[in-house]
This record gives structure tokens, sequence and C-alpha cells, in this order.
């Protein structure tokens, strides 16, 4: 209806190809704009037609700029941004809005990453640099700490985080440990008032591919605890999305409340002396973190929840679906502990100063395997350690009940305190132990609770270093029977020749701590002088 002048009849394909071939440059990275296209395509078609006059053909018609912005309008949206801007931009911005996964119960879904606190703290304080000189220190004194965290997906819960010098497979695997344990005496310590009992075992665990979850001993640790591991592709936040939104309600809630926050760059930061104004520890970053996260995030409605908050959310799943059972004591050991060698002899297997037996150790000896064995033990609590034998871990209890409870930190300063009080004596009696243990407890519990979320990792070397210098020659023996002896006549009728009267018990247990004494000494017992008839 429009005559003879249809669109078939303006547009030839000849037309039709050269206008398709100048409207492509606008999917260019150098990002041109739509008039710069309309001018340079009017351009090329006059150019070709006076190519086409000296070559005697018909002339082309000449889009419109009307006619070229339509087409332009026409492109596929995820190729003119891929083009422009990038493929992975154009994959973040074009990804279709869906429900995302279905999770039904607390701990089905875990995922964990690692994030650069804004905030500069005064790093001395932490127990870290202990060990270095004053002019080594003075270049450490301030600076930036790494978080490990882990949320639950069901209920959006903090299940665990941890402070960390640099990321690290290991600060990965203690984050992990303490999703596995109930966090109420962590909160107690740092002054919650609301319990921290999210816990128990993971199903799956989605990270990123950064170094440490790539890392051996991380995805040994998974594998050993019956999870799987995930990891999404890289670079799109939406598959870690929990997560990442954490990261930011830190960033937006937290944050202004620290001094020494370092803001998200430089434009924004100005002239703000950040280094100058740090004046937080890792003690008090700690604290804040932990009383952010309990007593008020996990009690503000959230709207992933639909107004629910993340600990009624976790009761109520908690209640309807259940949660996995966390792993065993003997699991634990064995996955999270500091791994150590050690022979087996009978007085069972040695650790820090520290005899522990079990049956299959007692078996073991008296079968004549008296061969190093691979072993684990938790640096939080010194009751039980796990023994690799016959291709299984097998736990061993503490022969003295002294050092039940302690960690490894508090049993270190109990053997430095006697250690300075009793500087000739290798053993040391329960009693004083005990007492030791009420003053250590007593000033310290606290803050020593609050160390498993410190940025402080206890490796195998420090432990054999500390075994060197603390606990050489160091045995607990029990504590001597204090009854007056009463000479009475032995009994040799019933049972008379295996009951012992007191004296001949304590008598007994000086005994064999003189011959423990001679067996590590190496030395034979000195000979009386004596004449030969030479």
């Amino acid at each position: 209806h429009r005559s003879d002048t249809s669109y078939a009849r303006r547009f030839t394909r000849e037309t039709v190809k050269i206008l398709n071939n100048c409207i492509w440059e606008y999917l260019s990275n150098q990002r041109y704009s739509k008039r710069k296209i309309i001018r340079e395509t009017q351009a090329h078609f006059k150019l070709e037609n006076e190519m086409r006059e000296k070559e005697g053909k018909p002339q082309l018609h000449i889009p419109s700029s009307s006619e070229i912005k339509r087409r332009i309008y026409r492109l596929d949206r995820f190729a003119v941004h891929s083009g422009r801007h990038g493929l992975e931009s154009a994959k973040r911005k074009m990804a279709v809005y869906e429900n995302g996964l279905k999770i039904t119960y607390p701990l089905q879904r875990v995922e964990m990453d690692e994030w650069l606190i804004d905030a500069f703290t005064i790093l001395d304080d932490s127990g870290m640099l202990d060990n270095l000189s004053p002019i080594e220190k003075a270049e450490f004194d301030i600076g930036r700490r790494w978080i490990y965290l882990a949320i639950d997906v069901a209920t959006r819960c903090v299940v665990g985080f941890r402070l960390s010098k640099s990321p690290s497979g290991q600060d990965a695997v203690n984050t992990l440990s303490l999703i596995t344990m109930d966090k109420t005496p962590l909160a107690r310590a740092a002054g919650c008032e609301s319990d921290w009992a999210f816990f128990g075992g993971c199903g799956s665990i989605v990270t990123d591919t950064g170094a440490a979850f790539i890392a051996e001993i991380y995805r040994m640790a998974v594998t050993d605890l019956g999870s799987n591991q995930l990891a999404p592709a890289a670079g799109v936040p939406k598959l870690r999305s929990h997560i990442e939104r954490m990261f930011g309600t830190f960033a937006s809630q937290l944050m202004p409340e620290f001094t020494g926050r370092t803001l998200s760059n430089k434009q924004e930061r100005g002239d703000y002396p950040s280094a100058d104004r740090a004046a937080l520890t890792d003690q008090d970053l700690i604290k804040i973190f932990t009383l952010f996260i309990v007593d008020i995030y996990h009690n503000s409605p959230h709207e992933g929840l639909l107004g629910e908050t993340p600990a009624n959310a976790w009761k109520r799943l908690s209640r309807e679906e259940g949660v996995s059972p966390p792993p065993d004591a003997t699991t634990r050991c064995s996955v999270f502990g500091v791994p150590a060698k050690r022979k087996i002899g009978r007085h069972g297997v040695r650790m820090c100063g520290i005899n522990y037996l079990s049956p299959i150790i007692e078996d073991a000896y008296l079968q004549g395997q008296t061969k190093t064995v691979d072993i684990r033990i938790d640096p939080y609590d010194v009751t039980h350690i796990t023994v690799y034998l016959d291709g299984e871990w097998h736990s061993a209890k503490a022969v003295s009940n002294s050092v039940w409870g302690l960690s490894l930190l508090e049993w270190q300063e109990i053997v430095r305190l006697l250690r300075t009080k009793h500087k000739a004596e290798a053993v040391l009696v329960e009693s004083v132990v005990m007492r030791a243990r009420k003053i250590i407890t007593k000033v310290n519990s606290d803050a020593m609770a609050l160390r498993r979320l410190a940025p402080m990792i206890i490796t195998p070397l420090d432990i054999e270093r500390n075994e060197r210098e603390l606990f050489l020659g160091l045995s607990i023996r029990p504590k001597r029977v204090e009854t007056p002896i009463i000479d009475a006549p032995i009994d040799k009728g019933l049972l008379g020749d295996v009951i012992l009267p007191l004296h001949s018990i304590n008598d007994r247990i000086d005994k064999a701590e003189d011959e423990n004494a001679d067996i590590k000494s190496n030395k034979k017992p000195n000979k009386p002088w004596g004449f030969r008839h030479d």
C-alpha cells in the first residue's frame, strides 16, 4: 500500500549488507556512541556512492538517522553488552532471577569466605608477636586483619568466624571446626547475653576457589567430616550471595563504628588518617564481632527470612526438620587436632609431659608394638588425644585428671608457673598442679576462651619446640596417701598377699618413680667402691 517506495526497493541486499557492517561497530569495546555510528554509516554510504558513480553503477539509498537508530535498538542486548563491556559483565547483568536452591534444614548448605576487614588495628596484643624482638614488633604494630566467616543458608545464622593474619588453609580448617561445636561459652566470654548454640554436622560447604579453600589440609578436613565441598565459578557473586551480603552488612552497619576504618577507596577516605586512628586490638575486634553477630544480627528481623530473625529460624527449622549431629570427640580430634608422632611405652603415649592410655594402647604395648605412631592432640582440650593404630583412629585419655578440660595454652602457663616455683623438680604432684590450675583459670578463663577466634595457629613445630624447652623431663605423679601409718601385723589370710598397708603403697610409688628416673637418664646405678687383686 506504500506505492513503489516499498522497503524492498529502498534497501537492496547490498545496502543491507553495508548497513549491518557499519552498525556492528556499535558492539566494539571502544563503546562508540549512537550518534557517531549514524555519522560514520552515512559517510560510508556517501563514499560508496561516489565510487559507484565513477564505475557507472546505480546509487545506493542512504539510510536515515532514525532508520539506523532503529536497527541499533534491534541488536541482541546480550551481544551488545558483552561486546561493549565484556562477557563476564554481560553474564552478571543479564542473569535471570530465580528462587535458588531449595534448602530445608539447618547446615544443609553452608557458605564460607574470607574478607579483609575495613579497619586498621593494633596487632601487638594478639599474642602473635610475643616471640619477636622490639625492632621486629615495630614493623607490625598496625595492620589489617582478615576474617573467615561461615553462614548457614537455611537460617542465615553465622555458625563460625575467625580472625586471621593472612589467608591460609589452616585458618579455614579452624573456622570449619567452629561450625561443629557449641559456641555459647565463647559468646559468654565476649559478654553476650544470647546463646550461640548453632552447630552440627555440615552437608555441603560452598566456597570460592581461593588458595585457602583449595589447600590440601582444608580439602582433607572437609572430606574427613563427611561433607561435600562445592566451589562454584569464580566471579559470579550470586552463587554465594548470602556470604557476600553478610560482608556487606558488616561494611554498612558495623564498620562505621570502628575508629581507624579504611573506607572502601582512597577517594572516599580522603585525608582521614586511618592508620593513625587505630585503637582496637585483636581482642577488642573479636569481642565487637561476637557481640554484633550473637546479640544484634541473630536477633534482628531478616528480609530474606520474611521478617523472621535468624535465631528464631534456627529454632523453628531444627524443631521441624532436625539438625545433623556433630562429629564425636574422636573424629573432631583426628580431623582438627595438631599432628605429631610419638612412641608407645609402658606409660602409654607421652605428649607435652602428659601420659595418655587406653585399652588399645595397652594391648599394643603388650604385643610388643613400641613403634612410633601418628597422634593428634586438640590444642583446646588436652583431656584426650587420638592415636592411629591398625588403620583407625583411637581415643586415649590423660592418666592424670588434673589436666582434664585444660587447653594446651593453659597447660603451658601452669607448667611455666610451676617450673618457676620448683626449678629443680621434674616431677609435679597432682595437688600442686590443681592449685596452680585454679589460679590460671581464675585469671585467664575468658581470655583463653576467645583464643579460638584469635589469629593464632598452633603448629606441630610449636609443640615440638615447647616440649624441648618447657616439658623436658616433665611427668605428673599421683598424690601420696597422707595417712598415719598403723603398725599392725599384716594379715596373711584372705587377700593378704595383694592388699598392702598404706606405707607399703607409698614405698612402691617412690620406688617406681626412682626406676622411671633411672630409665629416663639412661644411666646405670653407681656401684660401691671395691678392690681388685691385680
